[in-house]
């Protein structure tokens, strides 16, 4: 699991703080990576249509394209609701505010 320290505004209007704490991000659910992708992003950005590519990556998160756009799928474990949750990040965002690249 990578740590990383971030402001995190979901879709689904979840907002991770972490100025001050880490927030551990895991392998995306298992399961084939286009159902899992689609299921996610579709949960995270309704406008998705159609997922036409997602593959795993070796730290078993999930690259896909939705609409032309990319996205990370992952989870990431929210302490204030002490469970993983299920997240796909859009990967131009992920550069350019947590310096993730997808």
């Amino acid at each position: 699991m990578k740590r990383l320290t971030a402001l995190l505004i979901l879709s689904q209007g979840v907002v991770l703080t972490t100025a001050n704490a880490q927030v551990s991000v895991g392998a995306a659910p298992r399961g084939d990576a286009t159902t899992v992708a689609s299921r996610i992003i579709k949960y995270n950005f309704p406008a998705c249509k159609r997922v036409s590519s997602a593959v795993r990556r070796r730290d078993g998160s999930i690259r896909a394209t939705c609409d032309g756009t990319d996205y990370l799928v992952s989870t990431i474990y929210s302490a204030k609701e002490g469970k993983m949750m299920e997240v796909a990040l859009n990967c131009t965002a992920a550069k350019q505010l947590l310096n993730i690249a997808c």
